[in-house]
């Protein structure tokens, strides 16, 4: 992990939280723990430590911790989105039209409340199943699909929608992919592991194990069960139906 000259059992670290696998793992390394705020040379932090520190200290070449900087630019799924589409835009222009070719794997997407027309125009020229998800949760939660403008209209004035609305929750809305692959019949989402060292130059490593998670039902698109998230969310589904692969 941190790239040092120090023997293995001098190499400073600290660890936000610790009560996890990877303070255990850590330890099982046998470095020294420190609670300083700048004398070590690995930290597992948390984000706000990002936010109060990053730009305020020099970090040495061999101090390492495990946020980069913008990153929510790529998790956030408003931003994913922007970012993919502004790509896809910038290689058009440049006449790559093979490598933006690459860029067509996602949806059509909106972020709302900020392109709520945009979307409106497009779910009457296609009209179906849509999905709506919050762009900063996970776990499946705040997800819900919808087949009606007006179930849109209810939920927005449960949430007090106003674009100028600070407190209103932002969303991304796309549209629902109708015949997914099924295995056994059921929906089901890959859990793959990913160590980022750097992104110019990319340097990815690809964990070797991972799991998949299926839905506690078989998937159906009847109109009664739009709304069954046991067809459609697998992350209901109980652990121990879950698939390892290596």
């Amino acid at each position: 992990m941190a790239q040092t000259k120090l023997s293995k059992n001098t190499i400073k670290f600290r660890c936000f939280w610790k009560t996890t696998t990877i303070y255990e793992v850590l330890k099982g390394r046998q470095w020294l723990e420190t609670e300083s705020e700048l004398d070590w040379d690995f930290f597992w932090s948390n984000v706000g430590w990002m936010y109060e520190f990053f730009d305020h200290i020099h970090l040495a070449d061999h101090q390492r911790f495990n946020h980069f900087r913008n990153y929510y630019e790529l998790t956030r799924k408003d931003f994913l989105i922007k970012n993919l589409k502004r790509m896809k835009k910038i290689l058009e222009k440049e006449d790559k039209l093979e490598e933006a070719a690459n860029y067509n794997f996602f949806l059509q997407t909106y972020a709302l409340p900020a392109e709520y027309g945009l979307f409106v125009e497009e779910f009457k020229k296609t009209p179906g199943v849509w999905i709506m998800k919050p762009v900063g949760k996970a776990r499946g939660r705040g997800i819900f699909l919808f087949t009606r403008l007006n179930q849109i209209s209810e939920w927005k004035k449960d949430h007090r929608w106003k674009s100028e609305n600070p407190q209103v929750e932002n969303y991304i809305v796309q549209k629902y992919i109708e015949s997914p692959y099924l295995i056994g019949g059921k929906k089901f989402d890959l859990r793959i592991y990913v160590l980022v060292l750097s992104y110019a130059p990319l340097k990815a490593y690809l964990y070797r194990s991972g799991f998949a998670r299926f839905t506690n039902a078989h998937f159906s698109m009847k109109k009664e069960d739009i709304a069954n998230k046991l067809v459609h969310d697998s992350f209901l589904v109980r652990f121990e139906t879950a698939a390892y692969f290596i």
